[in-house]
Formats: C-alpha cells, structure tokens, sequence
C-alpha cells in the first residue's frame, strides 16, 4: 500500500509500520505502566543496533531492516528472550518478547539478549537458511560473530562476553564491559552464569512410600501394593519429604512366594502376594511425570539461560 492507511469496503486498514509505531508509541507513553522505562530504553537501543550494526548501508533494491514489536511477559525461568517466527496475537509480525524475570541483569547482557533476537530478526528476513524451529544454525552464529556476540550453535548460549562492534557502541554509551570469561564446550550456559548454582525445579507430583521405596504421583489417588516388601503404598506426610528411602536393589519379575529366615533361624512367613488389581512395580519403580512443552519452543526461537 502506498498510502499510511487506505479503506477498503468501508474498513480502515493501517500499514504494518504504522502499527508497529502506534504499539511503539503507546509503550513509550505509558508512564503508568512497570515496563514503560525499559520498554523505552529497548526501543531506542533496536534503533541504534539496526541502524549501526544490522542496517547500516542503505542501496537501491536493498530493503531495510523491518522495526521489531518488544512485548514483555513473565515466561520460564530458562528463557531469556523469544522472537516470535509468526504473527502474534495482534496480527503483528517481529516481535521480540523480553522475559520480565531476567530484567534486572546489567545492561550490557539485557543489550546481548536484545541484539541476539534482532539477529533472529534479520536472519527470518534476509538470511539464506532460515530456521523454522528453536535452533541456532551456523548462519545465524556467523551473523552474530560479525556483530561482536559469541553464541553456540544450536543451543545458542553465550560462551563468552561480547567484542568487536557491540562492545565499541557499549563504550560509546558508557556501558561498561564485564571481565572476560570463557564457558567450556561442555557446558550449556552463558558466560554470566558462570559460577552460579543450578535453579532447581519444584516438583508438583505428591511423594507416596511403602516403607522400603518411594515413587512420585500426579494424581490424587495412587491404588498399589509393593511386590518387594507387599505393603500398600500411602502418600508420604509432607514432614517425611526430606526422608529418602533406598529401594531395593533385587529385580522382582512377578510376585513370589518365597520363605526365608532370620538371624536367629526362625521361620519367616510367606511374602504376600500382590492382588492381580493393583500395579505391580519391577524393581525401581518409574515415576509418573506431568509435563508440558516449554513456552515458545512451537512458533518461537528462544534464548535460555
């Protein structure tokens, strides 16, 4: 459309970068809104990295390089950052969603996150390969190596600070650049996560025993007897929780009948057998996990921490 906006059987349709600029003025203009600095701040640092890093040069027959949409939205603790490949909820298209829960980094990583999804960005318009899935081919990391970011193939991790021209316009800024540090191949984190503990999860299955193996439920009732020890097994109080309980290391097939004897070569009863109705667990018992697919992973490319 040449025109702003046209209408069209009496509808009024506006432009693609008329309403990007209409998102980007409501954000900037929101002062009664928690992300309203840093959504601004945002804003004008996608101008500075389009203008001085991804789109410098401008040429006939060269199209520039499209605005990017920042929402904000408290995702896993994992995601850094995501860049939508598709439209999102408003119709929109590059959207660069910023997880509020790692906004309180310096700047400098919030600024490697943001020009990392910028690089997204590019690649989805202009690249040779793009990707169509949570994936950082070799494309994307040459890009990023020219502009100064050092990002894994595939997972995408930073492996150490950024240099080269994000660093020069850092120094321009007063941004201070952090103390070189280099993550090993083996592992899959970024640099400023070195030297921090793992965020453990928090289970939301419930803890049942039978006094010699525990196994974790997602349901409410959990109907089954041990065919090791032939007890019931019953939901642990929440005062057992820290109690750990080694299972049995023997590897039962079916449930036997065998008899035995004690120190003092006194008979023992016979094992119960487990009823045909309850589940009969072989060996260590397999958990029961409840899971569904981390946020993005479908339509979004994701920066994990």
């Amino acid at each position: 459309m040449g025109a702003m906006k046209e209408r069209l059987r009496g509808v009024e349709i506006l432009e693609p970068g008329f309403s990007k600029d209409a998102v980007r003025k409501n954000a900037e203009l929101a002062h009664d809104w928690q992300w309203q600095a840093m959504a601004s701040s945002l804003y004008t640092w996608t101008d500075r990295f389009g203008n001085r890093l991804l789109n410098p040069i401008a040429r006939l027959g060269r199209d520039s390089m499209p605005d990017a949409v920042i929402s904000f939205e408290s995702m896993d603790h994992r995601i850094l950052a995501c860049y939508t490949l598709h439209r999102n909820p408003q119709g929109l298209l590059d959207e660069i969603t910023m997880n509020t829960k790692h906004l309180s980094r310096p700047m400098w990583q919030t600024l490697e996150t943001l020009l990392h999804e910028q690089a997204h960005l590019w690649q989805q318009n202009f690249g040779e390969h793009p990707v169509t899935r949570n994936y950082h081919n070799r494309e994307f990391v040459d890009k990023c190596q020219q502009l100064g970011l050092h990002p894994r193939v595939g997972t995408g991790v930073h492996w150490k600070p950024a240099e080269g021209a994000f660093a020069h316009l850092m120094a321009e800024h007063g941004i201070q650049q952090p103390a070189q540090v280099v993550v090993p191949k083996e592992e899959r984190k970024n640099w400023w996560d070195l030297g921090k503990k793992e965020r453990k999860g928090r289970s939301t299955l419930s803890k049942w025993s039978c006094g010699c193996q525990n196994v974790r439920i997602g349901t409410k009732e959990f109907h089954a007897r041990c065919t090791i020890c032939g007890k019931v097994f019953v939901r642990a109080k929440k005062a057992d929780a820290k109690t750990t309980c080694k299972p049995s290391l023997r590897s039962v097939d079916k449930p036997t009948e065998a008899k035995g004897e004690n120190a003092d070569g006194q008979s023992l009863p016979e094992r119960p057998t487990a009823p045909s109705s309850y589940t009969q667990w072989t060996g260590t018992p397999p958990l029961v996990t409840l899971g569904r697919r981390s946020h993005g992973e479908a339509d979004q490319w994701c920066a994990r921490v």
